[in-house]
């Protein structure tokens, strides 16, 4: 577009005007197009107030007469403008803290960001025109890259942890993206891959994952140590219950042979005693002596606590002794048990014949009562 005969104070500066720059800017480009030509770009507003940039070719001609105009040519440059800054971003963008390199549709490198460099050693001039398999760790078989680059086929993206190699020729695992990018045809013309250095994330792993092991073992040794003490304490047990059981059986072994000696021997010679005796008194006295005999006879080894006394009862009989310790009748205890005292007699004898009192002279009540609590 070219514009003609327009002064230089109203038109140019009505344009500088829209471009947002300042006075003293629109006042220093005016008097620079005034004594040379000149070539600038402004941003300015359309009529229809959207922004956009020109590129204004200004000259300074004079007349004949000495008349002054300005021949100015406005180029619209917003596009190129817009793909400058788009350019500007992408620069921006591509020096991040991960590594990037740019390959061609053959994995040629064509492209490296600084971090590439900082993570495996390799200057841009390095691996420019190399194969991307100057990474290569040789940790990986041919069936890794395979189903690797069928999912990138599939889905033009991969995501996954490799190992890569430096140019020293250390080995570092790495958490690596590849994208493919596609030409205007619809097929790859690039592959963009990015890639961050883990080996400090690995390191913490391992650290946890050995003491996860060490825990293990531990709780190992700790569960095998509580089972050698459970098996330990049964067999402690077991003996205890064998030595108690083999005390009990010499105890009642002890108790039967006293018993059939006083009955064998000593109670036959305190009634021959008795019998041959003229004295009244000393009768009176083996006599006394025979009946305590047969009531130690009758009650040696009985239980002396409730609790032992009762373990042979049935529930019922452990009722109707304890209101017969208590002192209670037999209809009373009847009537409360809502049975028979029929059937409270039947249950007397019984509990008589379980705590062994055979003789009709011992008093269950009075036995008992001596019996702890």
């Amino acid at each position: 577009m070219v514009i003609t005969s327009y002064t230089p104070a109203h038109k140019i500066s009505r344009i500088l005007v829209l471009s947002g720059q300042n006075s003293t800017r629109i006042t220093a480009i005016i008097w620079s197009i005034l004594n040379a030509r000149q070539h600038i770009e402004v941003k300015i507003q359309r009529s229809s107030n959207e922004l956009c940039y020109m590129h204004i070719d200004a000259v300074r001609v004079q007349s004949d007469d000495g008349d002054v105009t300005l021949r100015a040519t406005l180029t619209d440059i917003t596009e190129r403008k817009q793909s400058e800054q788009k350019l500007r971003i992408a620069a921006t963008a591509f020096e991040v803290q991960e590594g990037i390199l740019v390959t061609d549709e053959h994995k040629i490198i064509v492209q490296v960001n600084k971090s590439f460099t900082r993570i495996t050693g390799y200057q841009e001039s390095e691996v420019i025109g190399q194969h991307a398999s100057i990474l290569s760790s040789g940790q990986h078989d041919a069936r890794f890259f395979q189903a690797m680059w069928e999912e990138i086929k599939s889905n033009q993206f991969w995501q996954g942890e490799l190992w890569n190699k430096r140019k020293g020729g250390e080995l570092f695992p790495a958490w690596m993206s590849i994208t493919t990018v596609l030409g205007e045809d619809g097929y790859p013309s690039h592959y963009v891959g990015s890639f961050l250095d883990i080996t400090l994330q690995k390191q913490a792993e391992n650290v946890l994952l050995d003491a996860r092991r060490h825990l293990e073992k531990q709780v190992e040794r700790s569960v095998s140590e509580l089972q050698r003490l459970k098996d330990e304490g049964s067999e402690v047990s077991t003996a205890l219950k064998v030595m108690l059981k083999l005390r009990e059986s010499e105890s009642v072994d002890a108790r039967n042979l006293l018993i059939l000696e006083l009955k064998q021997e000593v109670m036959p010679f305190l009634q021959k005693l008795r019998i041959s005796s003229r004295d009244a008194k000393q009768v009176r006295l083996l006599s006394a002596l025979d009946a305590n005999l047969q009531r130690l006879i009758s009650s040696y080894g009985c239980a002396t606590s409730i609790s032992s006394a009762y373990k042979n009862l049935t529930p019922k009989e452990i009722q109707v002794a304890s209101m017969v310790r208590e002192g209670t009748s037999t209809k009373v205890i009847a009537s409360t048990l809502s049975l028979s005292p029929e059937t409270i007699s039947i249950h007397r004898k019984n509990i008589r014949k379980k705590l062994g009192l055979d003789s009709k002279s011992d008093n269950l009540r009075s036995y008992l009562i001596t019996l702890d609590k």
